[in-house]
């Protein structure tokens, strides 16, 4: 088993080589890059409830998405307001940030899972990898981003609990500017939904798992909204914001082609087909709006692949495959007792790109502890 995990193991997945000394992650190498996600359940989440079945919280798109979108278009255009050129800072004075330690939390995934096995619709034989998508998009905008990002990995009673180490990003002092680049997206969201702006807050999640090999990931998604309000992986939108593009140089596609990755990956998670980018001025209107289906989003990122080096490149079935070398990494540690085994998995930048690297290390004593009282509640230490 390697120690690390270079970014040199993407010349191994484009090449097609094997990897030296190394049969397990050969095999890794050669899972098929398709995921194929299910939905277990869905909720809704208001100030401190979770709904479960309750579609309460999600919202309806109001852009035309396909053959279904023309009559709501002639509606939204006539009656409705004019969409391109509103202010994405309108009540931004009222914006408050969402707690950190909240929007990391895996408590309510651990809940969900408690409401699937007590209602008899998940076995615990079926868990093994538990997580958020939002910690998985951590992971995946690694070879994207190219910076260091850690991870808590906690291996208990047959899991493998996988989660964003978020602690560093609470010592960042608060940027207005940041927090501006923030709220727009949430803007975005409630200029192209039926969401009103003095509604309640709730928001909409899905559970979800597929397989990464023979390991079952098991995670819960936040969505943005949907073309129509019924539940139904292929029935959500996911919604981005993004600069308006100044001109046709390198440097601003590749910037624009790292945020449809990230995009395509988010969706891939949950089966998304659909997706919307407003594209913003440099005084933050809306100036433009562009969707996309997944197909569409292959073939612009397989067009202009995300380069590493000069001679290794990313398309979207390499990322993939990566993702399933790193899950399939992590998951051949294994042990037999009970006790909480907790480790740190960094990703170390190199001068030399390509040896940047992905790295485990054990956490003991009191830090130990610390990490996983604070990622795995009390309550479900008890159920699980």
């Amino acid at each position: 088993m390697l120690d690390k995990l270079r970014l040199s193991l993407f010349e191994n997945i484009v090449n097609g080589s094997e990897i030296v000394e190394d049969e397990v992650l050969n095999e890794f190498l050669n899972v098929p890059y398709n995921c194929d996600p299910e939905e277990l359940c869905y909720y809704t989440k208001d100030e401190s409830t979770l709904k479960f079945g309750d579609i309460s919280g999600l919202h309806e798109v109001k852009i035309p998405f396909g053959s279904k979108g023309k009559t709501k278009k002639k509606r939204v255009s006539d009656k409705g307001p004019v969409i391109i050129g509103t202010c994405l800072t309108e009540g931004f004075d009222k914006f408050e940030q969402p707690n950190l330690n909240d929007v990391y939390s895996l408590e309510d995934l651990f809940r969900s899972l408690q409401y699937l096995i007590q209602s008899g619709e998940l076995s615990r034989d079926s868990l093994k990898f538990l997580t958020m998508r939002r910690h998985l998009m951590k992971l995946m905008c690694i070879p994207l981003n190219k910076q260091p990002v850690s991870f808590n990995v906690i291996y208990w009673r047959g899991l493998i609990i996988f989660a964003y180490d978020w602690d560093e990003e609470l010592k960042l002092i608060p940027d207005d500017y940041l927090k501006l680049y923030q709220y727009n997206g949430f803007k975005f969201e409630e200029v192209v939904t039926d969401h009103a702006a003095d509604e309640p807050k709730s928001s909409f999640h899905s559970v979800t798992q597929h397989f990464a090999g023979k390991n079952m990931i098991t995670y819960s998604a936040e969505i943005d909204c949907a073309i129509s309000k019924m539940p139904g992986l292929s029935n959500y939108v996911e919604l981005k914001t993004h600069s308006s593009l100044p001109d046709d140089k390198l440097k601003t596609a590749n910037k624009l082609q790292r945020k449809l990755m990230a995009l395509y990956c988010q969706n891939k998670f949950i089966s998304c087909n659909y997706s919307a980018i407003g594209f913003r001025t440099t005084d933050f209107r809306l100036s433009s709006i562009k969707k996309y289906t997944q197909y569409e989003l292959v073939g612009l990122l397989d067009k202009l692949p995300i380069f590493l080096s000069n001679s290794c490149f990313i398309k979207t079935k390499h990322i993939f495959q990566w993702y399933n070398l790193v899950i399939g990494w992590l998951c051949q540690k294994s042990f037999n007792d009970n006790q909480p085994r907790v480790f740190k998995l960094s990703f170390e930048r190199e001068i030399e790109l390509m040896d940047s690297h992905l790295s485990m290390k054990s956490v003991t004593g009191e830090e130990e502890l610390r990490i996983f009282n604070r990622l795995v509640p009390e309550w479900f230490q008890n159920f699980y």
